[in-house]
């Protein structure tokens, strides 16, 4: 999601808006956005290629899975259009945030778009959701939950705005109102560093390439003693190549392009399950050439939750390409309950790791081995980039180190 409102004549937002929509399309397909004109007030309308963006001073755009994650709701005398991130609250707790009857939310962050033209946002107090304020010159504010949005549309990263604050930023004004959380406290999402957010984004100043990288590291290490058992790494289309690529300069064995996306689309964020599994069958095209020869690979992933992609690699990879074998590794923990915070995931019962182990999962997935990381590789990357392990959340990996208010 991304808020921006320009403090000079002469600028259509919604112009600029539409460079945003690639870079957080991984967000979700679910497209929607406002636009705030003096002469039309507030205007809200479904985000589809090609179709007609409205001229604007101010506007939102929304990328979800979920629509009752935005909409548009009477505070006051003002409309409010809104889009939230983690936990969906209701239309009147987001006017209670607008009419400062509330200080902070708990496990949900919120860009909302005003008909009196102000743009404001807000980061939950548990810190778990990321907003970051960045500028164009000093003609435009951007307000966005990934860093590389604000490079898309041309702007500069100014700051990342702190757990318990709300921003509000009109034509004549911009003000940082300080949560009650004024120390560093709550915590950042491990699956955010993982998987969700683009390599080219920052949570709260720390890259999520850097956390990957060392990620990736630390599954090498994993590996060592195992060299001989593969001839090529590969990584799952598309978030799985960079941590396929680091690990295969560490085992110093070629990487190839084996699997290539037909469309991009993450297929973890489905719920449907057909679409799921269209979803995967698209991203996953096999460059015979690269694997030919009845090679032994060693696949990659940055995370397992159903299995069905993994699953689908395999038989793709074997039927198709004519490998020999197939060794899988995942660059995270397993992920052993559903998140109760708002990261898209499927139920308790539908996690691979609740159902099987090891020895039967690698049935299932029809592969030859599975390696994962530990919570405790986790906690020393955390350690590593500066986080720090008792400033991420990994209760979705059976850590103790949720977030409790």
């Amino acid at each position: 999601m991304v808020g921006v409102t320009s403090f000079h004549d002469g600028w259509n937002v919604s112009e600029l808006m539409k460079y945003a929509v690639p870079v957080l399309r991984h967000r979700g397909d679910d497209g929607w956005a406002a636009i705030f004109s003096k002469g039309n007030g507030l205007t809200t309308f479904q985000v589809k290629e090609g179709n007609n963006a409205l001229s604007g001073e101010a506007g939102l755009l929304c990328l979800s899975t979920n629509s009752d994650s935005r909409g548009v709701v009477r505070c006051g005398d003002a409309d409010v259009a809104y889009c939230l991130e983690g936990l969906v609250i209701r239309p009147e707790d987001v006017c209670r945030l607008i009419d400062n009857e509330v200080k902070a939310l708990s496990y949900t962050s919120l860009i909302a778009l005003t008909s009196n033209g102000e743009l404001i946002a807000h980061r939950p107090i548990t810190g778990l959701r990321n907003l970051v304020l960045g500028a164009y010159g000093f003609d435009l504010a951007m307000i966005t939950n990934e860093s590389s949005a604000i490079g898309a549309l041309g702007g500069d990263v100014r700051t990342f705005i702190r757990p318990g604050s709300t921003i509000r930023v009109s034509r004549l004004n911009l003000s940082i109102i300080e949560g009650l959380n004024n120390s560093r406290g709550g915590r950042l999402c491990a699956v955010e560093f993982i998987y969700l957010s683009r390599p080219d984004s920052e949570i709260d100043g720390y890259s999520v390439y850097e956390f990957r990288r060392v990620l990736a590291s630390k599954l090498a290490g994993r590996l060592m003693d195992r060299m001989s058992d593969f001839d090529v790494v590969i990584g799952m289309p598309e978030t799985g190549v960079i941590y396929g690529i680091k690990v295969a300069e560490a085992l110093r064995k070629p990487f190839e392009y084996a699997l290539m996306n037909i469309e991009r689309r993450r297929s973890a964020l489905r719920k449907d399950l057909i679409d799921k599994l269209s979803s995967i069958h698209l991203k996953l095209s096999p460059v015979t050439s690269a694997v030919r020869g009845g090679k032994r690979v060693l696949l990659i992933d940055d995370s397992l939750l159903t299995g069905l992609s993994i699953k689908e690699a395999s038989q793709v990879l074997r039927h198709r390409a004519g490998v020999s074998e197939i060794h899988v590794a995942i660059a995270s923990p397993r992920i052993v309950r559903s998140c109760p915070y708002g990261v898209d995931m499927p139920p308790n019962n539908q996690l691979l790791t609740n159902t099987f182990n090891d020895e039967d999962a690698q049935r299932v997935l029809e592969v030859d081995s599975l390696t994962w990381l530990s919570l405790e590789d986790l906690y020393e990357a955390a350690d590593e980039v500066g986080i720090g392990r008792d400033y991420i959340c990994t209760y979705c990996m059976g850590g103790g180190r949720g977030l409790d208010i």
